[in-house]
């Protein structure tokens, strides 16, 4: 009996393993750096929706790696993806850090350069994987001078203003 419990405990917990990727999710934190007048932004998105994402796009079949080729997709993709604007329709450049490889997920890692000191808001937009899945949610975090300002982008939510 006891055999029997552990083993359908065993073969529950490894069927949610099985089934943890059902959602479709990124995370973006972004942190405002008073020094550099920038935002420091770090991204983090399941790598195989990611090779997806790149290889539709690129139209060859795309496999997560450090080669320049892929760190060039990838920063094309993102950049694409997520843009922030200080005033409406004036999407502010960024510059690609890199990428990063943690067990299943990828970070990618910019900045983007706001030349101001004080924020009372920013323009968000964050449309990456939504072309790939309808349930696609992406949460923003804007960390500016420790108060956080969060926000959920669902297929067609478009730009977002976001406040602190």
């Amino acid at each position: 009996m006891f055999r029997t419990a552990l083993l359908a405990l065993v073969l529950t917990f490894v069927s949610l393993f099985a089934h943890a990727h059902d959602y479709h999710a990124s995370i973006t934190d972004a942190k405002y750096n008073p020094r550099t007048q920038s935002l420091e932004v770090a991204v983090k998105v399941f790598m195989d929706d990611l090779e997806n994402a790149l290889s539709r796009r690129n139209k060859t079949k795309v496999t997560y790696s450090q080669s320049p080729q892929v760190q060039q997709w990838v920063q094309e993709y993102i950049g694409a993806g997520i843009s922030f604007e200080l005033e409406k329709g004036k999407t502010l450049r960024h510059t690609f850090v890199g990428s990063e490889q943690e067990a299943d997920v990828v970070w990618v890692y910019f900045e983007v350069p706001l030349q101001t000191k004080e924020l009372t808001h920013l323009y968000v937009r964050n449309v990456v994987l939504q072309e790939l899945f309808n349930d696609q949610m992406n949460i923003v975090n804007l960390d500016y001078k420790g108060k956080i300002s969060s926000n959920l982008f669902q297929k067609s939510d478009g730009t977002r203003k976001m406040s602190f």
